[in-house]
């Protein structure tokens, strides 16, 4: 008589899906995170955050590895759990340093070490209560306040990368709190093992950790970009546009004259006794100078003029679509301001005059020579200080 074939070993899977295998490809996972992360690291050092990203994957990477290589039990589902309520904290404070935010010591000093409390009292106490609730209590409010700082910060520069790493905790926090509420209402379903609710966290938590991670690569690379952008463009000292980007808004405004649109003029200046200023009070007054000078022009001027370092102590002023009547009109005005006007937080009683050259566009239609004629009537002016020049007075 044929005996009935022997029950299958019992497995940790469902159908094709193992839960070995989805713990390693989460570590791994995670492992892979935590180099990338480092190699930014290692290329940007003067961003923070970066380092305890670094860690934060570290954590969650070695508490999956736990899972592979210990045995399921309390000890090891304790450190387990404890190294995941980490990697979220470590999320969370490396979001914070990242954008510059201060972090809610609540959730930091208060919660995080309530989850650890609440894992150890778990090991002393008869089974009940899964351990993986422990950390999802935790995870939960600290994923949230992830996104929300990401959604609420000032992320110009990184808009992207920051929705892109706070979509995936958004979801991972709303998937946490609906597990922590399963955990009651179908304990089962959170028990260790192959349930259809343990495959769904793990593989949506295999998902989003590798959009979140990518969104925070990406928002270190497009703040890089932005930081180049600015250097670039900006005097790193006045933070006005520097002479290379302000030949390009010269072209451009040459151009627009070519095709019959209103001339422009610049307003070309130099600071009076400069030289005095260093020599006597020392460069830290000096830079205080310039950069009290480039933001009193700033401020002066109209929203679509743009003011900019030329070198050293001489600063260019663009005007679009102004004659070289209305440019001396603004020259003058800003001469008597800066005139009039003491110097902003300077540690001595310092008052400022400069000398400016002005030249219009409509009988000189190359850049170049514009400056030249700019920089001849400047001249002029600084024979007497304090002055303004207009191109017309070269002639005469």
């Amino acid at each position: 008589m044929l005996q009935p074939p022997p029950p299958p070993p019992a497995s940790d899977a469902i159908g094709f899906i193992s839960m070995g295998t989805i713990t390693l490809m989460i570590a791994i996972t995670f492992a892979m995170h935590a180099s990338a992360v480092f190699f930014n690291s290692r290329m940007v050092k003067e961003y923070k955050g970066i380092h305890t990203a670094v860690w934060a994957a570290g954590s969650l990477a070695f508490s999956f590895v736990i899972l592979l290589v210990g045995q399921m039990n309390a000890i090891t589902g304790t450190l387990s759990n404890a190294l995941t309520i980490t990697g979220h904290v470590l999320i969370y404070v490396a979001i914070c340093q990242f954008t510059g935010k201060p972090f809610n010591r609540y959730l930091v000093y208060g919660l995080a070490p309530l989850g650890y409390a609440g894992l150890i009292v778990l090991i002393f106490l008869p089974p009940g209560l899964p351990l993986i609730t422990v950390a999802q209590f935790v995870g939960f409010p600290l994923d949230i306040a992830s996104a929300y700082i990401l959604f609420r910060a000032d992320t110009t520069r990184y808009k992207l990368g920051a929705r892109l790493t706070a979509l995936p905790l958004l979801v991972y926090g709303l998937i946490t709190i609906v597990r922590f509420i399963t955990g009651f209402v179908a304990r089962q379903q959170v028990l260790p093992g192959a349930t259809a609710s343990n495959i769904f966290d793990i593989l949506s938590f295999y998902i989003l950790s590798y959009l979140w991670i990518a969104g925070f690569i990406l928002m270190i690379s497009q703040r890089l970009q932005s930081d180049l952008h600015d250097l670039a463009m900006n005097d790193a000292l006045t933070r006005v546009r520097n002479r290379r980007a302000m030949q390009n808004m010269l072209d451009f405004e040459m151009q627009r004259v070519q095709k019959e649109i209103k001339d422009f003029s610049v307003i070309l200046l130099d600071v009076d006794h400069f030289k005095r200023v260093n020599d006597t009070y020392g460069h830290d007054v000096g830079d205080l100078v310039l950069q009290w000078m480039a933001q009193t022009l700033q401020s002066a001027v109209r929203v679509q003029d743009i003011v900019s370092r030329w070198g050293g102590e001489e600063f260019l002023v663009l005007l679009p679509d102004t004659n070289l009547e209305e440019a001396m009109e603004t020259a003058e005005r800003l001469r008597t301001l800066v005139e009039q006007t003491p110097v902003a937080d300077s540690p001595v009683p310092l008052k400022i005059t400069f000398s400016g050259g002005v030249a219009n566009s409509k009988t000189h239609r190359d850049v170049n020579l514009l400056c030249k004629v700019a920089d001849q009537a400047l001249y002029i002016a600084k024979q007497t200080r304090n002055r303004i020049v207009s191109e017309r007075e070269i002639k005469e």
